[in-house]
């Protein structure tokens, strides 16, 4: 395969990627299987290599399983709670140093020594990773293992880079979840910046209110949103269930593609008190399908 044409690949299966986990995120699909799909798409991309998504618990300075699809499972629960620091293997020392960090040859590596054992015992040789950041700093590391000395070409660590990217979004939309029951304070936070479009709104689905995403998605501002209902904005095309697939009108004049995801938050009695819904623009990947279809 010539690198134009690689690179042609690459930039489709990325774009189907992106498109298919934040298609997850905004359906609320579970983080351990978002994190999944981000982690096989780089197996199918690279296939002599094996992924792993680890998480920072902040409090025990340790790192969690979050996907190793193809790692094995004795492995993968030996490094759950992994500590960070410089000489604790690839994934301790980047989420320690915040840089990332390449073992080429792990039976020689001196961050590895403690881990060497284990790596040969399920035939690993090489690691490198590279710290997922999100907005409170680094959130997890992005592992990357071969069964044979290697270091990473620049192709890899770009696919990487978007790969890590792509984890950080769904690790950052997750926390917001958290952070709604913990504190409303870092909810506004993690609302008004995330990367999703998102309202918040009255049982009847009234706006009360959005985050910039959606804003410049919609074209409108927040006072021209607030008080519109869900169902005045977009027009579904099929059944609307969570998600459902609907189109919209943009004051440009454009018709843009998008997935729609609503999830009632409930009161002290469990009766909803407002929703939360999460709105995906897919036009791009809905007018790459329509022209493969077309070919």
């Amino acid at each position: 395969m010539t690198r134009t044409r690689e690179a042609a690949t690459d930039t489709e299966a990325l774009l189907q990627a992106q498109s298919g986990v934040l298609e997850r995120i905004a359906g609320g699909v579970p983080l351990p299987d978002v994190l999944t799909e981000v982690a096989t798409t780089l197996e199918r991309l690279m296939p002599d290599c094996h992924c792993s998504i680890l998480l920072l618990d902040r409090e025990s300075s340790t790192l969690r399983h979050g996907a190793a699809p193809s790692l094995p499972a004795t492995y993968s629960s030996r490094i759950d709670g992994l500590a960070i620091g410089r000489d604790e293997g690839s994934c301790g020392a980047a989420a320690y140093l915040g840089t990332p960090v390449v073992a080429e040859d792990v039976t020689t590596d001196p961050r590895w020594i403690r881990y060497r054992d284990l790596a040969g015992a399920h035939g690993l040789r090489a690691c490198w990773s590279t710290p997922i950041r999100g907005r409170a700093g680094v959130v997890g590391t992005f592992a990357v293992y071969h069964e044979r000395t290697h270091q990473p070409t620049s192709r890899e660590r770009d696919l990487v880079d978007r790969l890590t990217h792509l984890a950080s979004v769904a690790i950052d939309h997750h926390a917001l979840f958290g952070a709604l029951a913990d504190s409303e304070e870092r909810f506004r936070r993690a609302f008004d910046d995330n990367a999703i479009g998102m309202a918040i709104t009255a049982a009847d689905g009234a706006v009360t209110r959005t985050n910039e995403a959606l804003r410049d998605l919609l074209g409108r501002s927040e006072h021209e949103l607030t008080g519109v209902r869900l169902a005045e904005l977009f027009t579904p095309v099929t059944a609307p269930e969570a998600p459902y697939e609907a189109t919209l009108r943009h004051p440009d004049g454009r018709t843009l593609d998008v997935v729609v995801s609503v999830s009632p938050v409930a009161g002290p009695d469990g009766v909803p008190v407002r929703l939360i819904a999460n709105v995906l623009d897919v036009t791009q990947r809905r007018a790459a399908e329509r022209e493969r279809q077309a070919r």
